[in-house]
């Protein structure tokens, strides 16, 4: 919802800068801009990507709104419960908590612990399908930073038609004013798309992917541990070692530890 808000403040800020200047907001407004830099811009990323990739970029707004996150304490105590069930009663018994994951890269871990697949496979397996997340969820990326390439580009190129329509009518003197400054709204639509929308939109999805990555990273370490049979207390210890000093939940104070936790030397 940030990314959301920043886009709208930037629109705000091009708006009132306008304003402040006492010019009409109808000299922002150019159907013929529009369509040359927006236009122009999705035209290119076409020929770079295809269609595919461009939906992808679309759907990402999806997360914007919504950020995929994963819950990594709740991951790692979950992971130390199914531990605990499956060396208690055997991993057939973990089919019993698999309809209440709900994250599908989760599910496809759990459901290899209950098919006994090795550690070694699991990991390799596991990496693969990470891998092939992360490559779509960098693709959206991708895409918008592209777009902040070709559309200052293509933003010029609007400004010089215009230029061109205007020396044309130098016969009528009364409209080169107007016409120089609608030639240039396509520049601002250029510029201002690709450092206001176009690359901030690119760097955020980015970010995100990263940090799904390395969400993905502790999951399946998690998993490896679960297929080596380790115990639940071993497997919280090892993954919240990954965890950055600042996610981990602050303990409320230094006494309240476990009942029967032994004292310290």
């Amino acid at each position: 919802m940030s990314g959301l808000l920043g886009l709208l403040a930037g629109l705000m800020v091009i708006v009132g800068g306008a304003l402040s200047d006492e010019d009409p907001l109808g000299s922002l407004v150019s159907l013929t801009a529009t369509i040359i830099v927006i236009g122009g811009t999705f035209a290119a990323l076409f020929t770079q990507f295809g269609l595919g990739p461009i939906i992808v970029g679309f759907k990402g707004f999806g997360w914007m709104i919504k950020p995929r996150k994963t819950d990594l304490h709740a991951y790692i105590e979950q992971v130390a419960e199914w531990s605990s069930l499956a060396r208690s009663q055997g991993t057939l018994a973990l089919e019993s908590v698999l309809p209440d994951v709900k994250d599908p890269f989760q599910q496809k871990g759990l459901q290899m612990i209950i098919d006994n697949t090795s550690p070694e496979d699991m990991h390799s397996i596991l990496n693969i399908l990470a891998e092939h997340q992360s490559r779509e969820e960098h693709e959206a990326g991708e895409v918008w930073e592209a777009a902040g390439g070709y559309s200052p580009t293509i933003g010029v190129m609007g400004a010089v038609l215009g230029l061109i329509h205007v020396m044309m009518r130098l016969n009528h003197p009364e409209e080169l004013g107007a016409g120089i400054a609608t030639a240039f709204v396509a520049t601002i639509y250029g510029v201002g798309a690709a450092n206001l929308v176009f690359l901030p939109i690119g760097t955020r999805f980015k970010f995100m992917a990263e940090a799904q990555e390395r969400n993905r990273a502790i999951v399946i370490q998690g998993f490896v541990l679960l297929a080596e049979g380790k115990p639940g207390i071993m497997i919280r210890q090892n993954l919240q070692s990954f965890i950055h000093e600042k996610a981990k939940p602050k303990k409320d104070a230094p006494e309240a530890e476990p009942a029967g936790a032994p004292a310290a030397a």
